[in-house]
């Protein structure tokens, strides 16, 4: 029998692409996430935490000019997956590496180890 770990988050983060577009771009930030891994697509690469049937998923929305730039949603169900002091890491390594010019204006995500525990993580609790 498996064991399930299901996550759900966001990042708002703040920016002004106008300013300075090499720096405030969608690829700029995808690069911090890392690439996905899935079942069908498999990648060794990833930062993300990964079951063994692929990692987290994420996709970047840029919803407004001006301060209000993107979210970031979260998702995934992680197979044979119940390590949340691993996510907590992950979570807080990927906030850090949004450092300049970057601000992250808000975040949460949460994880349930399926029969298990639960954790909910913001930036203001490392």
């Amino acid at each position: 029998m498996s064991t399930w770990t299901h996550v759900v988050g966001a990042i708002r983060v703040d920016g002004i692409p106008d300013l300075a577009p090499e720096v405030f771009n969608i690829t700029s930030l995808m690069k911090i996430m890392g690439p996905i891994s899935s079942f069908d697509h498999p990648n060794d690469k990833t930062k993300l935490p990964c079951g063994s049937e692929g990692s987290l998923k994420y996709q970047v929305i840029e919803y407004q000019g001006g301060v209000p730039w993107v979210i970031i949603p979260i998702w995934g169900d992680l197979r044979d997956y119940y390590d949340l002091a691993k996510i907590r890491r992950w979570w807080f390594r990927t906030l850090r590496n949004f450092g300049e010019p970057y601000m992250i204006r808000d975040c949460v995500l949460t994880a349930t180890v399926e029969n298990g525990d639960t954790i909910t993580l913001t930036k203001d609790k490392e």
